[in-house]
C-alpha cells in the first residue's frame, strides 16, 4: 500500500527518518509525482471495456472446439465458463470482447451454419436437421433460421438446389427445320 507523502521541502528530514532505506530526495520526487497525478490512483479504464480483456488464445480454441463438437447438445454458459475456469458472468463479458457477440448468439450462428450446410447437401427432413443442430423441433429451426438467414429453410434449400444444378434455366429447345 502506498501512502501519500507531503511534498513540502520542510518535511524532508521527517521523510528520511520515516523510511531510512529511501533517500530523502527520492521520497520528495515520489511525492511531487503523486501530487501532480492527483494522488495514487488506478490507471484509467478504456471506454467500453468494463474491465474485460477478452479470452486468452487457449480459451478461445477450447471454447470453439467444444461448441463444434457438442453443437447437437445443450450448451450452457455456466458449462462453457467452467471449461475455461471462469464464472458465467466473467466468461460472458470476456467472450463478448473476444468474439464481438454474446455466447448465445455465437452458438446460434454456429447451429444455423450447420443447418445451412445440412439443408444444402442432404435431403434429410428439416425435423431431423433441427435435432442434429441441437434444436428441439422443426418450428424452432425455422424461426431461428428465418431470423438469422433472412429466409426460410425451404427457400434456402430451393436456392441451393437451383445454384448447384447444371442448368440455371430451361435448356434451349431443339431447332426444328421446316421446309416450306
Amino acid at each position: 500500500m502506498i501512502a501519500t507523502i507531503p511534498s513540502q521541502s520542510a518535511n524532508a528530514p521527517q521523510l528520511a527518518s520515516h523510511n531510512p532505506d529511501i533517500p530523502a530526495g527520492l521520497e520528495l520526487s515520489l511525492s511531487h509525482l503523486q501530487d501532480a497525478m492527483g494522488g495514487v490512483s488506478k490507471p484509467p479504464k478504456l471506454p467500453g471495456r468494463n474491465g474485460a480483456n477478452g479470452l486468452a488464445c487457449w480459451q478461445i480454441r477450447k471454447i470453439v472446439r467444444h461448441v463444434e463438437q457438442n453443437i447437437h447438445s445443450s450448451l450452457r454458459i455456466t458449462d462453457l465458463g467452467a471449461l475455461v475456469h471462469l464464472s458465467s458472468s466473467h466468461f460472458s463479458r470476456n467472450f463478448r470482447v473476444s468474439f464481438g457477440e454474446a455466447p448465445y448468439a455465437y452458438v446460434l450462428s454456429r447451429r444455423i451454419a450447420l443447418a445451412k450446410d445440412l439443408i444444402g447437401t442432404t435431403d434429410e427432413p428439416l425435423s431431423q436437421i433441427a435435432h442434429a443442430c441441437g434444436m428441439c423441433d422443426q418450428a424452432h429451426l425455422c424461426k431461428l433460421f428465418r431470423r438469422i438467414a433472412g429466409m426460410t429453410p425451404h427457400q434456402w434449400r430451393q436456392m441451393r438446389a437451383a445454384s448447384s444444378s447444371p442448368y440455371t434455366a430451361d435448356p434451349q429447345p431443339a431447332l426444328s427445320l421446316s421446309v416450306s
